[in-house]
Parts: C-alpha cells; sequence; structure tokens
C-alpha cells in the first residue's frame, strides 16, 4: 500500500514539475475560495434562498459548460498548434463568439424572467434576472482564462482567477458584515461584479491578440463552422454530464422544495473530501496503465488494474466509513444546526457510499482511456442518463430525499460492470470503439 501511494506522491510531483507550479495554484485557488464560498452562503443565507441560489447556479454552470464545449474547448486543441496573426484571428473570433453567445443568453433569462413575473412567479423570475446579471460577465472571464492557459500563460491565468475568487468571497464576507439579508439576486450581482472586473483585466491581459478587433467581422462565420464541427458532439456530452451531476438536485426540488435542495447539496458537499483520492487516481493511473499497454499488452494492463482498484479501494472505503460514522459532527462542523439533522446525516452516508462505487468504477473508465478506445465511455453517459429518468426519478417521488443518492449507486454500479466488460472483452470494446481496430 505504500508503494502505491508513493508511486502516486511522486507522480503528482513530477506533474507539478512538468505542467507548472502556477497551474496547480490556479486549480487549488478555484477550489479553494469555491469551497470557503459555499460554507460562507450556507451559513448566511435563509435556507430556502439557498436553496434557489444552488438550483440557479447549476444552469449557470450548464451555460458554461456549452461554452466550453463549443468554443474554448476548440481554441484550447486548435490555437495550441497556432501562432502569429492565425492565432490572433481566432483568438478574437473566439472572444466575438462569446460575447454574442452571452448576450444571446442574457437576453434569454431577461424574457424568462418578465415571463415569470407576468404569471406571478416570484422565485422563477428573480432566478431568471439572477442569470441575467451574472451570464456575460461569468462566460467571459472563463473564456479569458482558458484562452491564456492556450498560449501557456499560467501565471496570468492564475492571477485572473485570483482576482476573481478572492474578491468574490472578500465582498460576501463584507456583506455579511454589514449585515445585509443574503439571496439569491444579491449572490449574483457580487459574482457579476467579481468576473466583470476580472474580465476586463483579462482583456487587458490578451489584447496583444485582439488587435483590430472592430475592424469587421471578415472569417468569423468560418471560425465559428469550424469550433461547431469541433465541439457539437462534445456539447452532447457536456449535457448529457450534467442533467447526471444535477438531475437530482433538480428533481429534489421540483417535488420537495428549495429547503430540501439546500440540505441535499450541503450534505453531499461534504463528500468532497474524497477527492483528494479520486484525483490523485485520475492523474496516476491512465498515464502508467498506456505505458503499460505499450510495454506488455492489453491483459498485462488489466491485471495490473485490478491490483490497483483491490489497494486502494481499500483506505477509500476506510475514508467513507469515517465520513460515515462522524456524518453529523462533519455537518455541524462545515455547517450549522440547519443541516446537521439525521436525515442529511443519512443522506451524507450514503452519498458518501455512492462514492465509493463510483470509485471502483473509475478504474475501468480510465482503462478504456488507456487503450484510447473512448466510445464505451460516452455509452455510459446515455446509460446514465436512461438510469436518471428511470431508477432516480421513481426513487425520489418513492421514498424521498434519500432517492438521489440511493439511485447514483445503483447507476455506479450498473456503469461499473458495463465499463469493465467493454475493457476485459475485447469483442466487446470493438463493437463500441469508433475504430474497429482498436485494441
Amino acid at each position: 500500500m505504500k508503494i502505491q501511494l508513493r508511486h502516486i506522491v511522486d507522480l503528482c510531483r513530477k506533474g507539478i514539475r512538468k505542467n507548472g507550479f502556477y497551474a496547480v495554484v490556479d486549480q487549488g485557488i478555484i477550489s479553494g475560495m469555491n469551497f470557503l464560498t459555499f460554507l460562507v452562503l450556507a451559513r448566511w443565507m435563509e435556507v430556502t434562498e439557498f436553496g434557489q441560489y444552488i438550483l440557479i447556479f447549476t444552469v449557470l454552470l450548464f451555460v458554461q459548460s456549452v461554452q466550453h464545449a463549443l468554443i474554448t474547448r476548440a481554441h484550447n486543441v486548435l490555437g495550441a498548434k497556432q501562432e502569429g496573426k492565425e492565432y490572433s484571428h481566432l483568438t478574437k473570433s473566439v472572444v466575438k463568439l462569446v460575447l454574442v453567445f452571452g448576450m444571446l443568453t442574457t437576453l434569454l433569462f431577461v424574457g424568462f424572467g418578465f415571463i415569470f413575473s407576468w404569471l406571478s412567479w416570484s422565485p422563477w423570475s428573480n432566478g431568471a434576472f439572477a442569470l441575467a446579471i451574472g451570464i456575460l460577465p461569468w462566460m467571459l472571464q472563463d473564456a479569458i482564462r482558458r484562452i491564456l492557459y492556450t498560449s501557456e500563460r499560467i501565471a496570468a491565468a492564475t492571477l485572473n482567477d485570483a482576482i476573481c475568487y478572492v474578491l468574490q468571497l472578500a465582498a460576501i464576507l463584507v456583506l455579511i458584515k454589514a449585515s445585509v439579508t443574503g439571496s439569491a439576486l444579491t449572490v449574483f450581482y457580487v459574482l457579476s461584479g467579481s468576473s466583470l472586473i476580472a474580465a476586463v483585466w483579462g482583456l487587458f491581459q490578451i489584447r496583444t491578440y485582439l488587435t483590430g478587433f472592430f475592424k469587421g467581422n471578415e472569417g468569423l462565420g468560418k471560425v465559428a463552422k469550424q469550433l461547431w464541427q469541433f465541439g457539437k458532439w462534445l456539447t452532447t456530452g457536456e449535457f448529457i454530464g450534467w442533467i447526471g451531476q444535477n438531475g437530482n438536485t433538480w428533481v429534489i426540488g421540483a417535488f420537495m422544495g428549495a429547503p430540501l435542495v439546500a440540505g441535499y447539496r450541503a450534505a453531499t458537499y461534504v463528500t468532497n473530501l474524497l477527492n483528494p483520492l479520486d484525483l490523485s487516481v485520475s492523474n496516476y493511473l491512465p498515464v502508467k496503465a498506456s505505458q503499460i499497454v505499450e510495454a506488455e499488452g492489453r491483459p498485462a494492463m488489466i491485471a495490473w488494474l485490478r491490483k490497483q482498484a483491490l489497494m486502494l479501494c481499500i483506505p477509500y472505503a476506510i475514508l467513507v466509513m469515517a465520513i460515515s460514522v462522524g456524518a453529523m459532527e462533519l455537518l455541524t462542523l462545515f455547517f450549522d444546526v440547519r443541516y446537521a439533522t439525521e436525515l442529511f446525516a443519512v443522506v451524507l452516508s450514503v452519498s458518501a457510499l455512492a462514492r465509493l462505487f463510483a470509485f471502483a468504477a473509475l478504474f475501468a473508465k480510465l482503462g478504456l482511456i488507456a487503450t484510447e478506445n473512448n466510445r464505451p465511455v460516452m455509452v455510459a453517459q446515455f446509460i446514465s442518463l436512461a438510469l436518471f429518468a428511470t431508477v432516480t426519478i421513481g426513487l425520489i417521488s418513492w421514498v424521498g430525499i434519500l432517492g438521489a443518492p440511493l439511485s447514483r449507486i445503483v447507476q455506479h454500479v450498473v456503469i461499473g460492470v458495463f465499463l469493465a466488460q467493454a475493457l476485459v472483452k475485447p469483442e466487446l470494446a470493438a463493437r463500441l470503439s469508433l475504430d474497429p481496430t482498436t485494441r
């Protein structure tokens, strides 16, 4: 066990040296600030307002993922192969498309806001207006940081994210100190303001690529078509992934209301304590597995992967058990008595168990990626969507909020078995592969 953990630590150190110190710092800033902001908001806002904020924020993340799949991810891939005027033209086109995308979604949510207001659906109208306030600055800042990554200016991206997320948390703390009542609309004013400041600074950071930005849109249609060809299927995957990740939250909101949404997300958020082990394995296994496939072949890699799964699932299970035993204490520590209830403690315990099954399924997924056979992974997303539409909705309507983590256990078991079969049976993997000659 010590040997395996040492290998993971060594690989992480090599990754830091290879990919840059600032990339690690940048991710630490984003994850750390988001974690602290979530905890502060949970304590500051009323339960209903916090639940509404969570639902609205999931929509914001969905729009962000669509933009990344359609526009900025293509810039990361295609822009990395370009330089000079060609790269500048691509970057200008991407910024223009992001602005158009952001303005159209803003108008869309403004329209929904007026419709919901006319129907006297106040929570829905407030949510739509909140999104209209925050969507464009958030999208622009996210796009700029990804553009900076394409040009390998990681330190600049890190500074931009620090401005955005530190200002965000600081502004919320100032509002709390001033005894301002927390609402979803107020939080989105803060998100909009901090993102706008970072985005303006980001435009200054990439100014050398934006020369002649207002001198016409020649070639914009060609770039848009190129980005669409690259990202159309990725967008489908993002949509399915968003449903799988956030669908439970919306089903709970529809069936039981915003307060239970707040409690559910608070409980499941505690399971992020398991993230370091998930991320370490995700970074370590594909590289090593690929090397074994290349040197010794697929059977040797599968045997090695099975050994790693058996060894690493043991400490993961111990951590899950610790979280389950101390569920009430952890909820009290991170949040307050509003969320430290027996119901949410059980939700936390079952959610932690679901993470264990997801961790076990991760090995088969990473093994398939190492063999360059990504089609079963995509098929697994469609299976997850089908299970959500049947098992998840059925369990939540039957047993209430506890049905959400229970359904995730079912999903992870089914998907884990499917991915494992695709990995160990070459004939099944070949049928699911884009390339029938895939190993």
